[in-house]
């Protein structure tokens, strides 16, 4: 429909071209193509200048103020000649937001001489505003929606790299200023605890012995105490004998002590102080508990 509209302008100002133009300058033409329009629709706007042939011309474009009009987008088409005269033409699409009734608009060309660009503008052409809403009441009657709606709740990820990040900075920064007393109060809270639960586990066996006096369950006792000792000093005291043990902690009590818990174990003789002797088993893991906690703290 446009694209006839212009042809029509273009048609009827070529065939005018053919007379003698007039020693004034022609103005543009301009015109809405509809009568009416909506707030925020677009309404083209066509444009169309008949000038002698090979003469310079600027159309306006999107830096041209088009008030009250906001422009959407243009479209340009092909210079039409003859031997006299040249005819160019656009479409602007525009669209309003203002509320006045009647806007109206009227657009130039620049004419341009040597040593300036001279304004030469159409006619003014009107439009009327399709207003939707023709009267506003006094009060609006409110529809009231009490019904809950549950929303769902979008995870805010850049916060949560942001606070992973930050929380990783002042880990470093601990780990480097107190890194290393961190490292020895975690290890001396598992030694404690280590050592609570082999007493609490110990006392229990060795008071099973007084009830059970059999040689499998002094060999079960004595491999829990071996166990134990071979976590606590990192010594394999599970695969060493009697003779080694001693030879490695270069102990003469404890020697007396594993050499009569054997001699229960191995020998026919009647079973004796074993009572004592796994009770001094208990007092020399403490004192090697206390021996290792001072080594850790002045580490």
């Amino acid at each position: 429909m446009i694209k006839i509209v212009k042809l029509t302008i273009l048609a009827a100002l070529i065939f005018s071209g053919s007379q003698a133009i007039h020693a004034q300058e022609t103005k543009p033409i301009g015109f809405f193509l509809k009568d009416s329009v909506k707030i925020g629709e677009p309404v083209p706007f066509i444009f169309s200048y008949k000038d002698k042939k090979n003469r310079s011309v600027i159309f306006p474009d999107s830096l041209y103020n088009f008030a009250p009009f906001e422009l959407v987008k243009k479209e340009y088409f092909n210079t039409q000649s003859d031997d006299l005269n040249s005819i160019d033409s656009a479409v602007y699409y525009l669209t309003t937001f203002e509320i006045d009734t009647v806007q109206r608009l009227s657009l130039p060309v620049f004419l341009i001489t040597a040593s300036d660009s001279i304004p030469n503008f159409s006619l003014m052409d009107s439009i009327i505003l399709d207003q939707v809403v023709t009267q506003m009441p006094d009060s609006v009657s409110m529809e009231e929606n009490s019904y809950y709606r549950p929303v769902s709740l979008e995870f805010n990820y850049p916060y949560f790299i942001i606070a992973l990040v930050v929380l990783g900075v002042l880990a470093i920064i601990v780990l480097v200023v107190w890194g290393k007393e961190i490292r020895k109060r975690i290890r001396l809270y598992r030694l404690n605890k280590g050592l609570e639960k082999f007493k609490a586990a110990f006392d229990l066996q060795i008071d099973a012995l007084s009830n059970d006096t059999t040689k499998a369950n002094i060999e079960k006792t004595l491999k829990y105490w071996k166990s134990y000792m071979e976590g606590l000093e990192n010594l394999p005291y599970t695969k060493l004998t009697t003779k080694e043990i001693v030879l490695l902690t270069q102990s003469s009590s404890l020697d007396e002590t594993l050499k009569s818990i054997d001699k229960n174990i191995y020998s026919k003789a009647t079973v004796s102080a074993l009572q004592n002797d796994f009770e001094f088993l208990k007092d020399y893991t403490q004192d090697r508990y206390n021996h290792i906690s001072e080594v850790i703290k002045n580490a």
